[in-house]
């Protein structure tokens, strides 16, 4: 089952077309990659698929229901989330404050809801979700850290945390191996495969071609604003336009 359905999109800035009638797919419960070189229109792509920017031209279905012309924070309560290739959090807030917030439910409660005990087994539910999380990105021993204190591959970690707190559908990766140690890189591609194990689609972008290569089973490849390529990792770095990007010359 297709998930998301990029069809002909295109987005101007003046004169300046960064991303050129593209159209793409990812299906349900895959891990889909976008590579390309700087200036390639990926994270233009992103901006656009999640509502930061407004696409001049086509459609961006998700879940089969289109969502072109959604606010972020509307694209966002589909359970469709992104991360940015510099993290967003609350510096001067703990680890579990971070997640907290982002955990928090945004909807109105009434007071019958609250005298019942729905307030209260919301909040045990998120805490227990946070504490899992905790756990399982082995960040249980800086949950009373601030966000500012960690190192930047661990704010990454915790960027990846937040985001499955309001449990998505589908998560948008914007380069997040990027400034990342080779330990944390190794941490994140399990978590990756383990969330795409617990149903969650993602799509990725970022210029650590191993790191993506290695997670992912379907990759587009960008280059000045259009899609080039698609296939397997296999497919794609046997594609002599691609090794033309990367390596300057067609094998």
């Amino acid at each position: 089952m297709t998930l998301l359905e990029v069809r002909n999109v295109t987005k101007r800035f003046g004169g300046v077309v960064a991303v050129d009638n593209v159209s793409l797919e990812v299906g349900e419960g895959e891990i889909a990659a976008v590579i390309g070189p700087n200036g390639a229109g990926k994270t233009t792509l992103f901006n656009v698929v999640s509502g930061f920017e407004p696409a001049n031209e086509g459609t961006i279905r998700f879940g089969g229901e289109l969502v072109s012309g959604r606010r972020p924070w509307q694209i966002a309560r589909s359970r469709l989330v992104r991360s940015f290739q510099t993290p967003v959090g609350f510096p001067e807030l703990s680890v579990w404050e971070n997640l907290m917030v982002a955990g928090s439910e945004r909807e109105s409660e009434s007071l019958l809801s609250a005298l019942g005990g729905r307030l209260r087994s919301r909040q045990k539910e998120t805490n227990r979700r946070a504490l899992d999380l905790l756990e399982r990105l082995q960040l249980g021993d800086s949950k009373d850290i601030r966000l500012a204190d960690l190192t930047p591959g661990d704010i990454k970690l915790v960027d990846f945390a937040r985001q499955l707190m309001v449990r998505p559908r589908m998560m948008l990766l914007d380069e997040p191996a990027s400034g990342v140690d080779p330990a944390s890189i190794g941490r994140l591609s399990e978590l990756i495969s383990d969330v795409r194990d617990d149903g969650i689609t993602v799509l990725v972008i970022d210029h650590n071609i191993s790191f993506v290569l290695g997670i992912a089973d379907q990759v587009h490849v960008m280059a000045l604003g259009a899609v080039i390529a698609e296939g397997t990792p296999d497919e794609i770095i046997h594609n002599p336009a691609v090794v033309e990007i990367y390596l300057g010359k067609r094998v």
